[in-house]
């Protein structure tokens, strides 16, 4: 597929463009059906509610298909381009794959349980997506400086290194201040706050960080346009039986036993 450019250098835009269009395509019609006060929601609140709950979780449910689809070729990419020389580089690179996993697994346990329903679990999703997601950042900015020079430059670790210093300054201050909010806060209706409520101010904090930290997440992928511009994926089926009601045949290598 010839788009942005040879290679995979659509995969990272397209996980930004759903994301993104999800959250705001929730947020303009759970405001227009007054579901949610206008104030700068969190991002869940806007897909509390069909039809704006429908919407939201199936395309993030897609946002996290490309999500991992997307970490896991940055695997590979490290992977085949550092060989296995260095146990170390080996090592951070599977552990941002699992950090990969987690994180997506979070986004789609955000989109299938709402907030309004089974709030913890739905929390412990949005702490896996912003979590993983943010040391995610940080060892796939170190995998970028270990590369340098030989595989990359350093301009594109410090971008990376920018993104994941501020994405971490504004999960802190979210949930710092979600937890002052809600100690504060007497009201009943956490989708309606008023100005007037108490803690209303460390609720706006809260979510204004938490649509910070989860751009900027996204954003992050970005920085991987050009790298996946250079890879192609290839799929290729090796048969190893004639017919397939047949049991696959058994192939020697130098392994095998030279007496059965």
């Amino acid at each position: 597929m010839q788009v942005c450019g040879s290679g995979l250098g659509y995969l990272p835009i397209a996980l930004v463009l759903v994301s993104c269009g999800t959250f705001i395509g929730s947020y303009v019609i759970a405001v227009l059906k007054k579901d949610i006060a206008a104030y700068f929601p969190y991002i869940s609140d806007t897909g509390t509610k069909p039809p704006e709950s429908c919407i939201f979780g199936q395309f993030l449910n897609i946002a996290a298909t490309i999500a991992f689809c997307t970490m896991y070729i940055r695997y590979k990419l490290v992977e085949s381009l550092t060989g296995h020389e260095d146990g170390r580089l080996r090592r951070l690179n599977k552990a941002g794959l699992v950090l990969g996993i987690l994180s997506s697994l979070g986004l789609s346990i955000v989109a299938n349980f709402q907030e309004t329903v089974v709030e913890p679990v739905h929390l412990t999703g949005a702490s896996l997506v912003l979590g993983c997601g943010v040391l995610y950042e940080f060892l796939q900015t170190f995998l970028t400086y270990h590369m340098y020079p030989e595989f990359n430059g350093q301009f594109i670790a410090r971008v990376r290194l920018v993104l994941s210093v501020i994405s971490a300054v504004s999960m802190v201050t979210a949930f710092t201040s979600a937890g002052i909010s809600r100690y504060q806060t007497d009201t009943k209706d956490k989708l309606h706050w008023k100005p007037s409520e108490k803690g209303f101010d460390a609720h706006i904090v809260s979510t204004i960080s938490e649509w910070i930290t989860a751009v900027l997440f996204l954003f992050f992928f970005f920085t991987y346009v050009r790298d996946f511009q250079k890879v192609r994926v290839e799929v290729n089926a090796k048969l190893c039986v004639r017919h397939l009601d047949e049991q696959p045949l058994h192939i020697p290598d130098e392994r095998s036993p030279l007496l059965a």
